[in-house]
């Protein structure tokens, strides 16, 4: 029998292997709110996995996607509209192109990118195929650090007519366009050059706030200021925010914080699975004394706007801590079906860690705000009673009286649900914990119902 001993991998391989798993750990979930979508490339965003949902949108607006937008009358700007929040909860991951990550951009990486960028040959009328030839073919230029970046892209996939003119504006002064795209090249010279896939111009503050003056009706909350209309979605906006909030970190005060996530894109206890997991990374075992309770989130406005329920839940003077915007919410509101979990006993650099590692790890998380029960929507709306009490190294299954009399009734095997957390290996122990303050409010509620009946009887 031959034995053949494998050598240690090549110090080409394993910089190769590093350099793949320091652009995978680059790689985030690309999101974007536009003020305009100015080009979807159709057939080529059909490659990605997340495609299916754009392609509806083109059915639904009426559009022949196996032709340009050129030509198909109303239906280009019915699939902008129908489209354009859609990117604010797609899942797609890419590598952010920064500095750092432009050093390493290879051939075939997915990248998103936002800068302030010009355009070289605008595209003229009619849109043409491009010729493959920089010097005459419409592309966009910008510089990261030392790195030229050239942006390539089909004119026939421009969307209206306004993004034709768009890019004759950017001839003329920088704009600034997001978006995501293939890398086609990179030269010894370190230009890079991107195929676009998607692009369009940022929302701006002055238009959000402008979108939800239309939309509202009712007054606006005490404490909306102009930070809850910025763009979250947007590299430079979220850099000031993070700035913002790590000037509160190191605060010892402790809060609940309510996680939105997308219900449509999880499995039964996933929320569940994903959220107690990360808090046992993000909180410290000798520190945990934590709540979570986990429920769907109904925004039943009964004829109030989405835009004027976005605001009196995020609004508060004085200003909750959180991630979620207005128009983010609005939109979240308005095309999503919604789940929430609440976590109570954070510290405020807790909150801020656990909001960051939800991103990295979990496609359906949208955002957080900070929980304040005297606020009328987060009484309505948000569970009142926990479903977990994490204490040190400990999870508790959280149950009420009139909860274990149903299981029992049902004949549940209660030690099912405990042998489920066991097997994952989370905690040392997990155990059942009785809420007796819910507890007592039932029985109260069930002599209460009762008495009333036996009333009845008697009469």
């Amino acid at each position: 029998m031959n034995i053949t001993m494998a050598g240690p991998p090549s110090e080409a391989e394993a910089t190769d292997e590093d350099l793949a798993e320091e652009l995978r750990r680059s790689s985030q979930i690309w999101r974007a709110r536009f003020s305009s979508v100015d080009l979807v490339n159709l057939p080529r965003v059909a490659m990605l996995a997340q495609s299916n949902a754009v392609a509806a949108a083109a059915r639904r607006a009426g559009l022949d996607g196996t032709r340009p937008f050129g030509g198909q009358g109303m239906a280009p700007g019915e699939f902008v509209r129908i489209v354009r929040p859609l990117f604010e909860t797609w899942d797609a991951e890419a590598v952010t192109l920064r500095e750092d990550t432009a050093e390493k951009a290879h051939r075939g990486l997915l990248v998103s990118f936002e800068s302030a960028m010009r355009c070289n040959n605008p595209p003229e009328v009619p849109l043409k195929e491009p010729t493959g030839i920089l010097a005459q073919d419409p592309h966009l230029v910008f510089s990261i650090g030392t790195k030229k970046v050239v942006i390539t892209f089909d004119p026939r996939w421009l969307t209206t007519s306004t993004a034709t003119t768009t890019l004759h504006d950017s001839a003329r002064e920088p704009l600034v366009f997001s978006g995501i795209g293939t890398v086609a090249s990179v030269s010894e010279r370190g230009k890079i050059r991107i195929s676009a896939l998607i692009f369009g111009q940022p929302e701006t503050l002055a238009q959000a706030q402008f979108e939800y003056a239309k939309k509202s009706s009712i007054s606006a909350p005490p404490g909306l200021t102009w930070a809850d209309f910025r763009n979250e979605l947007s590299s430079s906006e979220l850099s000031h925010f993070r700035g913002d909030q790590s000037q509160e970190r190191g605060t010892v005060s402790r809060k609940s914080i309510a996680l939105l996530f997308d219900e449509d894109k999880v499995l039964p206890e996933q929320i569940d699975r994903v959220v107690l997991t990360q808090l046992s990374r993000v909180v410290p075992e000798y520190r945990r004394d934590l709540g979570v309770a986990i429920a769907s989130l109904f925004f039943n406005g009964g004829g109030v706007s989405a835009a004027d329920l976005a605001a009196h839940f995020l609004a508060r003077e004085p200003a909750l801590w959180k991630s979620l915007t207005v128009p983010g919410l609005t939109t979240l509101i308005e095309d999503c079906n919604l789940a929430v979990s609440t976590v109570s006993g954070l510290s405020e650099e807790q909150a801020v860690d656990l909001h960051e590692t939800m991103r990295e790890e979990a496609p359906s998380y949208l955002g957080c705000v900070e929980v304040d029960r005297n606020l009328p929507l987060h009484k309505r709306l948000l569970p009142a009673r926990g479903d977990y009490h994490v204490v040190g190294a400990e999870l508790r299954l959280v149950y009420s009286a009139a909860r274990r009399a149903l299981d029992e009734a049902n004949g549940e095997n209660l030690e099912v649900p405990l042998d489920k957390w066991r097997e994952r290996g989370l905690f040392r122990s997990v155990e059942w914990e009785e809420d007796l303050e819910q507890s007592a409010a039932e029985e109260r509620e069930a002599s209460m119902f009762i008495e009333a009946w036996l009333n009845a009887q008697s009469e």
